[in-house]
Formats: C-alpha cells, sequence, structure tokens
C-alpha cells in the first residue's frame, strides 16, 4: 500500500510550521500531496495513516541503531556490544555507561516515540469512528501511543505527555509529573481493550499480523506491574493464559530465524517485507547479532551463517551462559537452541577464528537465537519476522504477577509451562529470584532485561563493573580480558542511570525542561 505523504514531527523540533505571506496570492495549493486538514476521511486514508503508524511503531521498537530494542540490549548484561574491535563505532559507550546527553541513539529514539505519538494522535483525534476500519484505528493508535508512553516513563521518567495534536504555543511542554505518563497509558490501553474494535483471534491458530487485544492487555499489565500494581497486573496476564487462544510452540530450533514466522505463540508479530529500496524498517536490529565478520573466520560448506553481518550484540555473556547451565544444565535443550558455544561451532557448524584474529566482546559464546542465516536477505538487511510480544513473555510477567500476590501456585504453573518446552526440570515452589532467572534466560535478546534488572533495583549491582575489561576470544577458544578502563570510571551509576538522559538538543532549545538526575 502506498502512503500519502504526511508530515510528521516531534515536540519543539519536529512540528513544521505554516508561515504567514502578505500575498495569498502565494497560497497554493501543492501537487500530489493530501491537505492534512481533509486527509483521515474515508477507511481507505484512515487505513494508509494507521500503516503509517505501524511503520513508526518497528522503527522504534526495532528498525534500526536507532530502536527501543537496539539500545535496550546494549544497557543489559545478556549480550557483548561487540564490532570489529573496541574503536568500531561509538557502541562500546552503552555497554560501558559512558555514553552522554548527546548521544545520537537516545536522541533518534527520544524523538521517533514521539513521531510515533504524532501519528496516533493525527488517527485519534481526526478519524471518526464511522466504520469498523476507522474504529479498528482509532484502537490500534491509542495501544501504539500507550507503548511509546510507557517507553518514556520507563526510560526518561517525566518525559513531556503529548495526548492531543500540539498547538504552536504548546510546542515547549516542559516534565510532566511522575507517573503521569503510566496514567496516561492506562487510559488508552483500557479504551482500546474496551471498544472491542481491537483484532480478536478466534483460536489458537487463528494468525495475524496486526496487534490483538491480548497484546494490549499484556502492555497493560505491563504498565501496572511497574508501577507495582502487582493484583491489576496478575489480572491481565491471567486473562491472557486463560483465554486458551495462545501457546508456546513446542519448536526452539527456529526461534528467532526467518523460519520462525508468526505463530499461536505471537500476541502481536510484524513481519519484515524484502524490500532492498525500503531497508530501514523492515531489518530487524536482531539481524546483525551473529557477528560472524568473514575477514576473521574460517568457514566449511555446511556453515549456515551469514557472513556479511556487522558484528555489533553478537555474544552473549558467560553471566548468561551460567544461568542457563544452573536452570538445565551444559546440554540443556533451550540452552542449545540460544546460545551456541566455540566448540559447537566448530564442531557442529565448522566454523571457527582464523589464526591471528580475534573476537572482540566475546567469551567464547554466538547467539544461536536470532542467528542470520546465509540464505535469507542480503548484505546488511535481514527480513526477519518482530516478534514484538510473545506468549512466552506473558508467562513470565505472569508468575512475578503471582509471587508479589502470593498465587505460589499459578507461579509454579506458569514456570513449569515454560520449562516444560525448554525439557528443563520443573519446579515445585518459585520465588522472585526464580521469575528473575527464568526470565533472564527466556528472554534474552529480547531487550527487556535492562529495564527489568532497573525495576527490581539489581541493576548496580549486575552493571556496576561493565566496561572495566573486555572479552577477547582467541582461535583457541581462550578468553584474554583487556583493560580499557580503571575500575569506578564505567558501568552504571546509582542515582544517574535509572533514567535516560533528555536529549541535548532538546534541554538546548526547550528552557522549560529540566534535567534528569545525575546527567
Amino acid at each position: 500500500m502506498k502512503l500519502r505523504y504526511i508530515f510528521t514531527g516531534i515536540i519543539a523540533a519536529g512540528v513544521i510550521l505554516t508561515m504567514s505571506s502578505c500575498n495569498k496570492l502565494l497560497d497554493i495549493p501543492q501537487h500530489s500531496v493530501a491537505p492534512i486538514d481533509s486527509f483521515y476521511q474515508t477507511d481507505e486514508e484512515a487505513e494508509q495513516g494507521i500503516v503509517a503508524a505501524y511503520y513508526q511503531f518497528k522503527t522504534s521498537h526495532s528498525g534500526g541503531t536507532s530502536s527501543a530494542l537496539w539500545l535496550m540490549n546494549f544497557l543489559g548484561d545478556d549480550v557483548w556490544t561487540g564490532g570489529g574491535n573496541r574503536t568500531d563505532g561509538i557502541y562500546y559507550q552503552y555497554c560501558e555507561y559512558t555514553f552522554g546527553s548527546d548521544n545520537s541513539t537516545v536522541k533518534n529514539l527520544y524523538q521517533g516515540l514521539y513521531t510515533l505519538i504524532y501519528r496516533c494522535n493525527l488517527i485519534i483525534e481526526r478519524v471518526k469512528p464511522e466504520s469498523e476500519i476507522k474504529s479498528r484505528a482509532i484502537a490500534e493508535a491509542k495501544v501504539m501511543r500507550a507503548w511509546a508512553d510507557f517507553e518514556l516513563a520507563s526510560l526518561w521518567g517525566t518525559a513531556p505527555v503529548v495526548d492531543h495534536i500540539l498547538k504552536p504555543d504548546e510546542y515547549l511542554k516542559g516534565n510532566s509529573q511522575p507517573g503521569e505518563l503510566y496514567a496516561a497509558a492506562e487510559k488508552d490501553l483500557t479504551e482500546a481493550i474496551q471498544s472491542g474494535k481491537l483484532t480478536q483471534k478466534k483460536n489458537k491458530n487463528d494468525l495475524t499480523y496486526r496487534m490483538t487485544k491480548e497484546f494490549a492487555m499484556a502492555l497493560l499489565g505491563k504498565v501496572y506491574l511497574w508501577q507495582g500494581k502487582n493484583s491489576e497486573a496478575f489480572t491481565q496476564f491471567d486473562a491472557i493464559i486463560s483465554s486458551g487462544l495462545y501457546e508456546l510452540q513446542a519448536d526452539l530450533t527456529n526461534f528467532g530465524t526467518i523460519k520462525g514466522d508468526v505463530s499461536p505463540e505471537d500476541l502481536f508479530c510484524m513481519r519484515g517485507i524484502d524490500d532492498a529500496s525500503n531497508s530501514a524498517p523492515n531489518s530487524h536490529t536482531v539481524g546483525m547479532w551473529t557477528g560472524l565478520r568473514a575477514e576473521k573466520y574460517n568457514y566449511e560448506s555446511n556453515a549456515p551463517f551469514c557472513t556479511y553481518t556487522f558484528g555489533f550484540q553478537s555474544s552473549p555473556t558467560k553471566k548468561l551462559y551460567d544461568t542457563f547451565v544452573k536452570i538445565e544444565g551444559e546440554n540443556g535443550y533451550r540452552l542449545k537452541n540460544f546460545v551456541c558455544t566455540y566448540d559447537r561451532m566448530i564442531s557442529e557448524f565448522g566454523t571457527s577464528v582464523k589464526d591471528g584474529m580475534s573476537i572482540y566482546d566475546n567469551e567464547g559464546f554466538f547467539t544461536q537465537k536470532y542467528r542470520t542465516l546465509k540464505d535469507n536477505g542480503s548484505a546488511y538487511r535481514y527480513p526477519l519476522p518482530d516478534h514484538i510480544m510473545r506468549y512466552d513473555e506473558v508467562l513470565c510477567f505472569a508468575a512475578e504477577a503471582a509471587v508479589l500476590t502470593n498465587k505460589g501456585d499459578k507461579a509454579v504453573e506458569y514456570i513449569n509451562t515454560l520449562r516444560r518446552r525448554a525439557k528443563a526440570p520443573e519446579v515445585a515452589s518459585v520465588d522472585l529470584q526464580t521469575v528473575k532467572d527464568e526470565s533472564y534466560v527466556e528472554l534474552c535478546f529480547e531487550g527487556v532485561r535492562f529495564q527489568n534488572l532497573v525495576r527490581w533495583g539489581d541493576a548496580a549491582a549486575a552493571l556496576a563493573g561493565r566496561g572495566e575489561t573486555h572479552p577477547e576470544l582467541q582461535p583457541d577458544g581462550t578468553v584474554k580480558y583487556v583493560k580499557y578502563n580503571e575500575p569506578g570510571t564505567v558501568g552504571f551509576k546509582t542515582n544517574k542511570h535509572e533514567l535516560l538522559p533528555f536529549p541535548a538538543s532538546e534541554m538546548a532549545t526547550n528552557p522549560n525542561m529540566t534535567q534528569n538526575k545525575g546527567w
């Protein structure tokens, strides 16, 4: 579907102002561009508008180097930053926590979330609910706006609330009050769910690429959980589980590859289109994770991996691997499908590090879950399915909410559902640490770890030493830890890194904004 050109913007910088003219004769309608005031009148226009919002949603969620998934995985402790070496880009700054308010990824994500909000506001305000298509577009826009508000709240805390199309005198909005963004997300999600207009599955095998009612419910559950509203969160997650509309896919072999398409496990999945002229939002961030740079590896003919990846976020941490082993042993089924050891890379896939080479930010482990196969995509472009929310994430959060509300039997049920699929030992009881460990391994590389660590109050302990040394995998399988920084100069700092900085460009142009603590 071709989209008409709709101007979009962000706070203070993204909205294009109409310039006054002394001569009205110069006010000539622009050809081939639909006037925005007369747009969104038909079903087709409403659909075009919501497609534009979906496009921006995918871009902000996982569309590239300025997406939430990209940044959140860099800030967590399940992968190393990677790259050809430490000076290959600025990405090591995330792993080391030395980035500042002028960082381009932080700025672009912040702006991208407000671009999404603007596109949603256009639909919510300008589309009239006169048909099923228009009503669905409004409901979907509310869910997407709520997702953006959730990200802004959890990552920046008091970012401005923009719940309508801003007038010129509103562009320089100040900080919101703590919790105000969460409240806005709650309102949008509740209205969208109760509208009855979101896509509703009929059974487990009724597959769709549109966001579902259950995705909105799961997102509402997360909004509640992040605020400590544990009973309300449990209600949302348990209702999804009780619906019987979702199940874990039994086979993890191609879980995160192009072969692992939409399934009964997906609450919301978006499909990348293999279109070289439109690659940015269609390239899933994790498509770069295999990181097998051709100049550094020996390959045999049976090696399934692409050799034209960037190499960033290329390797899981030993800490993650050790947690897998703690739960299911060295030969665990889930472990083998999510993380590949260097020994397996050599013995099973005929792939090894060339003599004289070393692999930066690698402790001897490779991403198997989101490996990039050589028979899909082309150089640096990987049209992977984008699994925005899966049933396994619902089960992890449901188990946590159950523990926090003293529903031990439910917590055991949810964790053991995951353990059976993983072919791991089942548990007789569940505490919060059990949930944390299960979430760590089950949801690895999916961009939730950093926000979980901050929410649990575990970030300082887990991330304090990040970046003091960096591992380098040698051809013989040994790992050399190289010291680049002095202790105390890098890593997560309490009372600072719980929230991201507001972009320097925003602070320089908006006198009504107050920077987050520590920045």
